[in-house]
């Protein structure tokens, strides 16, 4: 009875062990995703990241496209991430869209990619692009677009795109549409399922034509996280303080979470500073104007459950490479400077 309790005790105790040492999925978003796509899930660089979309996604296809990204495109591949890191991440989204995995089968469908052919030309190459690429090249934003898209349409082709989504995934996506990003349910367009079956598999084989890419992990993250000495409230005025005498014009600020949930639930110990140069903004958006979809410049500040507050920054070295632009490359190398020097102000 004594070995029973003492193999009790050591049980509870390994469990409690573990459940301390999970990752915080919270925190890895915000280290590692909010740059791109946004505390909110608003999107910018990324894609954004609602509901309406996480209710067809089942977690293998989020897991594998945060593990191998986008090759050629804005999504890297966080190959550094453990597999619990990665889950954590997931299983925030899920909470913060409020949605449950989807489940599908593996199999593969036996559709007429002759006749998915057809119908691509005729339904998906205005969005998508001929190759599947969805015309844009190296980002997954672009200028290029229609003003009416909402969004820049996926590629389609893209090696991890096809590594990803499983055959029914996509099936359902054509069948149910992407309304928010003006892809609509042909389903209702008069498609019958023998023709979206078709479909998949063409777009199986345009993803066999794709040129293959290599992934290129991140040798540094896509975002700085520096603790810092004071309290929350105290952090915040050092910002502002230190944004203005940057020579910055600081915004209102916006809590993380809004628009999240309603105005009573918005944690008020979450907040970015958004700031702004327009000289520099006007030389930025003269190199690059997508850079647009990620401006104003933004600092987030977080207070932990034990007090601790974090200053959030985008690596800005990192985020310039991901829109293969030379000359955008050496102006964030010098903001990356000014974040420096703003954050070493405010840890003072």
């Amino acid at each position: 009875m004594r070995h029973t309790n003492i193999l009790i005790v050591m049980l509870l105790l390994l469990s409690a062990t573990q459940a301390l040492a999970l990752p915080d999925g919270r925190e890895l978003y915000i280290r590692n995703c909010n740059a791109c796509h946004q505390f909110q899930g608003a999107g910018g660089i990324g894609l954004p990241l609602t509901a309406k979309k996480f209710r067809d996604y089942s977690d293998d296809y989020l897991f594998k496209t945060i593990r191998h990204g986008r090759p050629g495109r804005v999504m890297p591949a966080f190959m550094e991430m453990s597999d619990a890191q990665v889950r954590a991440i997931i299983t925030f989204l899920r909470q913060q869209t409020k949605t449950q995995a989807r489940i599908y089968a593996t199999s593969r469908l036996s559709g007429d990619p002759a006749r998915g052919r057809q119908l691509f030309q005729t339904h998906c190459v205005a969005c998508h692009g001929t190759d599947g690429g969805g015309q844009g090249e190296g980002t997954g934003v672009t200028l290029s677009r229609k003003r009416a898209f909402l969004i820049m349409p996926p590629a389609i082709s893209n090696p991890g795109f096809q590594a990803a989504a499983s055959d029914r995934m996509i099936r359902q996506v054509i069948s149910v549409g992407r309304p928010q990003s003006g892809m609509p349910a042909f389903a209702e367009q008069g498609l019958s399922e023998r023709d979206i079956d078709a479909l998949v598999a063409y777009v199986r084989q345009l993803g066999e034509r794709a040129a293959k890419k290599p992934e290129v992990a991140l040798d540094e993250p896509p975002s700085h996280v520096t603790e810092s000495p004071y309290d929350f409230e105290t952090t915040v005025a050092n910002v502002k303080q230190a944004v203005v005498g940057a020579n910055f014009r600081a915004f209102p600020d916006r809590f993380l979470e809004q628009g999240l949930t309603d105005e009573f639930s918005v944690n008020p110990r979450q907040i970015g500073i958004r700031f702004c140069n327009f000289n520099k903004l006007y030389d930025m958006l003269k190199i690059e104007p997508r850079l647009g979809v990620v401006l104003p410049c933004r600092i987030t500040i977080l207070e932990r459950p034990d007090g601790q507050v974090l200053l959030v920054t985008p690596n800005l070295k990192v985020v310039a490479h991901w829109f293969n632009n030379d000359q955008l490359v050496e102006l964030w190398d010098r903001m990356e400077e000014t974040f420096t020097d703003i954050i070493d102000e405010v840890t003072l």
